[in-house]
């Protein structure tokens, strides 16, 4: 939706130095003493724009000319130019900022008339906003939306900051309750009325407000299925990035999956081949050992036939009694029986002894090669090993990396269900809606306290907003801060803002200002596009707290809450901002002395600056 854009105001006059400020696209702060003309400034803004209360202080007197400049949606500059008192308004499509004696590009009335030059007609059709129509009695009467009807919900004096008259309202009454109820649906729903046309019969509304009761039943329930309450368009760009980040995250899975199913198959088999190692090294171990038996064996027969050998040597020498080895007696021996019988002992060991020489020779060399063999296998074993090691920190590596992924995939999935869950709920509650929008053309009007011109959803989130702002400028005792779409007030802490102090009411007036700009601002719906507060904080002392000015803390909470500010912010106090603050905004600082004492120069003429 468009908006407009403040640049600045001026009063000028014949004769004497102009008087003017500048304001920031973003955020300005204007504070300083009192009696400088801060409230002048504010008033004159609305006195600008249409206001009946013409701002008057005795600085004024002499200045002729009123000046407001203004960005229109396109930036091209607009400056409204009025005589203090006048009931006309002349436009130039320019920027100016002293004394205008150029004939204007139109003229307007500064108060509403039905041909539709006048000066709400004129900035309205420049947002978009002219052709839209409200609700002005409950009789389901309309009209065309007035900038009125938008102007004291951007510009809140410091008069209206402490009415208890709710802050949806400009005036007190059924008929303002009325339409400001059908402007705050313009501005959270984007809807208008539609023109009043031929209405049903009191039987025909019965049985109309039964559907929509019947409708708003089945829509609540509906509601309540929601698991977020979020605008369509924001949950299908949300769903449109959970696709992509599906598709991604699901190459990647598989990638990863490749990998691993890769180094699953290498780990198997190295696996196989460790285990064909270790049997091939068992059947080495074993056929070792038998022949290291064999080996001990033949080494001890050899032992043995060397003792033999000497044995028989030894028994040689002797001739006594029969023969140790044909065991011949005396008289059956000859002369050299031992020694023969000796030499062919000899013999025979030799003989055998040189067999088990051989084939202890041929036993060694074949445990050489299978030692050799078992080395050889137990160093690749030992590779293997270092292998599987290897694989095992790689699949570990893919494992760590498929956690997450496996982790946000299941998120993803789960958040992309819900998204069209809630998509299917949103299509349902719109049929509800378009079935009930068509009742109400229709005249169906139904009872004041059972029937809400906002849909529930908006209203959860418009009060999520305002407890937020409370929140966020640390003001205590606020909880359950809402909006009462019949009574057009807010409450916190349990209490209606009329309920409150004056310091509660202003705060409560200008968070709820504060949360409607952000809600209509950050979603595009009719909004001026800016907001102007006047001593939101002046009157306001935290509980328990004995100064005479609230607590910096507040204070600063409250001034950074506009850095982040969808649209352009102004604000109109007695305390200072923090100094992150001064940096980042314009920060104008009416002293009551020195350079800058007031919004009008120093002049001899001068009585009091005014506030």
């Amino acid at each position: 939706m468009a908006s407009l854009t403040l640049t600045h105001l001026t009063y000028a006059g014949s004769g004497l130095p102009a008087a003017s400020v500048e304001f920031d696209p973003a955020f300005t702060v204007i504070y300083g003493s009192s009696n400088t003309g801060k409230t002048f400034i504010v008033d004159s803004i609305d006195y600008m724009l249409g206001g009946h209360v013409r701002p008057s202080i005795p600085r004024a007197d002499g200045y002729s000319q009123i000046l407001l400049g203004l960005l229109l949606p396109d930036e091209s500059p607009l400056t409204l130019v009025r005589k203090p008192g006048g009931k006309s308004i002349y436009v130039h499509h320019a920027d100016l900022r002293e004394l205008v004696h150029d004939a204007p590009d139109a003229v307007v009335s500064a108060r509403r008339i039905r041909s539709r030059r006048d000066i709400s007609h004129y900035l309205l059709s420049k947002v978009g906003l002219d052709d839209r129509y409200i609700r002005t009695n409950e009789a389901g009467n309309t009209e065309l939306l007035k900038l009125a009807d938008l102007t004291h919900l951007s510009v809140v004096t410091d008069t209206r900051m402490i009415d208890p008259n709710p802050p949806t309202q400009r005036t007190r009454g059924t008929a303002a309750r009325t339409a400001a109820r059908s402007v705050m649906k313009l501005m959270l729903t984007g809807e208008d009325e539609p023109p009043a046309t031929k209405l049903p019969n009191a039987a025909q509304r019965r049985i109309q407000r039964s559907k929509i009761n019947l409708l708003d039943s089945l829509a609540l329930d509906l509601y309540a299925k929601l698991s977020r309450d979020q605008a369509p368009a924001q949950a299908e760009q949300q769903l449109d990035r959970l696709e992509n980040t599906l598709r991604d995250m699901t190459r990647s899975l598989a990638r990863e999956s490749e990998e691993q199913a890769q180094a699953v198959a290498a780990r198997t088999q190295l696996a196989e081949s460790d285990a064909e190692l270790e049997m091939r090294l068992g059947e080495m171990r074993d056929l070792l050992s038998r022949f290291d038996i064999l080996r001990q064996q033949y080494e001890s027969d050899l032992a043995r036939l060397e003792m033999v050998s000497e044995a028989g040597n030894l028994l040689g020498y002797f001739q006594v009694g029969r023969c140790v080895f044909c065991g011949a007696e005396p008289e059956h021996q000859h002369a050299q029986h031992g020694h023969q019988e000796t030499t062919r002992l000899h013999e025979a060991v030799l003989v055998e002894s040189a067999k088990t020489h051989s084939l202890l020779a041929d036993l060694r060399l074949t445990i050489t090669d299978l030692e050799a063999q078992r080395d050889e296998l137990t160093q690749r074993r030992a590779d293997v090993a270092r292998r599987c090691g290897e694989s095992d920190s790689a699949l570990a590596q893919i494992e760590a990396r498929l956690a997450p992924l496996n982790e946000g995939l299941q998120e993803v999935v789960a958040e992309r269900l819900r998204l069209e869950r809630d998509r299917e709920l949103r299509a349902r509650l719109d049929e509800l809606d378009a079935h009930r929008a068509e009742l109400v053309a229709q005249g169906a009007l139904p009872s004041r306290r059972t029937e809400s011109l906002i849909a529930g959803r908006i209203l959860t989130s418009f009060d999520q907003l305002l407890q937020r702002a409370l929140d966020s400028w640390r003001i205590p005792h606020v909880e359950a801060a809402s909006y009462d779409p019949y009574g057009g007030d807010v409450s916190a802490g349990g209490t209606t803002r009329a309920g409150h102090g004056r310091g509660m009411m202003a705060l409560l007036h200008a968070a709820f200002s504060t949360a409607l700009a952000r809600y209509c601002l950050d979603r595009h719906l009719p909004h001026l596009g800016f907001l102007v507060l006047d001593s939101p904080l002046v009157t306001y002392k935290e509980p328990d707290y004995d100064a005479d000015r609230i607590p910096p803390n507040v204070i600063d909470h409250f001034y950074r809450s506009f850095l982040d500010f969808p649209g352009q912010a102004i604000v109109v106090e007695n305390a200072a901002p923090p100094p992150d603050v001064i940096e980042r905004a314009r920060v104008i600082t009416f002293s009551g002395t020195g350079d800058r004492p007031g919004f009008f120069p120093a002049h001899p003429t001068s009585s009091r600056p005014g506030d």
